[in-house]
């Protein structure tokens, strides 16, 4: 991980466009102490939305969107979110021919960070109008007891049936507020014992990305599942949500936006 990560740090805040202060972080290391190798046990991506985005028109009258960032799963590297509210704040002292020209500087630079041709789109809030629901079984309710504030994989208790399909609804120190649906095929897994494995999170510390390959990895050997998808939605911070999808057939997340998001 490089050393001058912004994250934590108190930084000035470019006032033009400026690429120079993106920072990009290697997946491979975190990776490789979950147990994946360069072949992934998944495909998918990682959907970000910025709700505070601005340039300026020909003009001088400045123009607003919302960006959707959507950065494959197969990347080297991910961008550091705060070195990228940065980036994107710079665009409000920056004059552009129109919301195409933004979108198209923003792929180049985070496909040119990220290793990987990273897909973006600029609408208007106008034009949002997204579905808000995981429409799947809500864990939250059930009788449940908590003990455990750090990943517990062994509070994934598989059940003796098989054969049908199961729907389940770092570094600051500052909490993480997201929302996960998992949905599988192959053993059944006690609906109670998934609720305290994700309870076990709430003191973990690490990227969004990573906490949803490690749900992934632990579901797929707890169900020894034959298909599996786990999708994680997160509270926006600083003007920017982080929504990792990780899947064994599906290449793209659906869009949806929670209302706890």
């Amino acid at each position: 991980m490089a050393d001058d990560l912004p994250l934590g740090r108190r930084v000035t805040p470019p006032t033009r466009y400026d690429p120079s202060v993106l920072r990009a972080i290697e997946r491979q290391p975190a990776r490789r102490k979950l147990g994946i190798d360069d072949e992934l046990p998944f495909t998918g991506e990682d959907v970000w939305h910025g709700y505070e985005l601005s340039w300026l028109a020909p003009s001088g009258v400045p123009r607003v969107g919302v960006l959707t960032l959507r950065i494959p799963a197969e990347s080297t590297r991910i961008v550091e979110s705060k070195s990228l509210k940065l980036y994107l704040n710079g665009f409000s002292g920056e004059t552009f021919e129109d919301a195409g020209r933004v979108a198209r500087t923003i792929r180049e630079d985070l496909t040119r960070e990220t290793d990987r041709e990273v897909r973006t789109s600029i609408r208007s809030s106008e034009e949002i109008d997204l579905p808000s629901d995981f429409t799947s079984f809500c864990l939250d309710a059930l009788p449940a007891s908590a003990e455990h504030y750090e990943p517990a994989t062994q509070l994934l208790i598989g059940l003796r049936e098989r054969g049908a399909d199961a729907v389940h609804c770092p570094i600051t120190g500052q909490p993480d507020w997201g929302s996960v649906r998992i949905a599988y095929r192959g053993r059944l897994l006690d609906r109670v014992g998934v609720l305290r494995y994700l309870i076990s999170y709430r003191h973990a510390a690490d990227f969004h990305e990573i906490v949803a390959e490690r749900i992934f990895v632990d579901v797929l050997e707890a169900a020894d599942a034959t298909e599996l998808t786990v999708d994680a939605r997160y509270l926006r911070r600083g003007g920017i949500d982080i929504n990792p999808f990780r899947s064994t057939n599906l290449a793209e997340g659906p869009p949806i936006r929670l209302p706890r998001q």
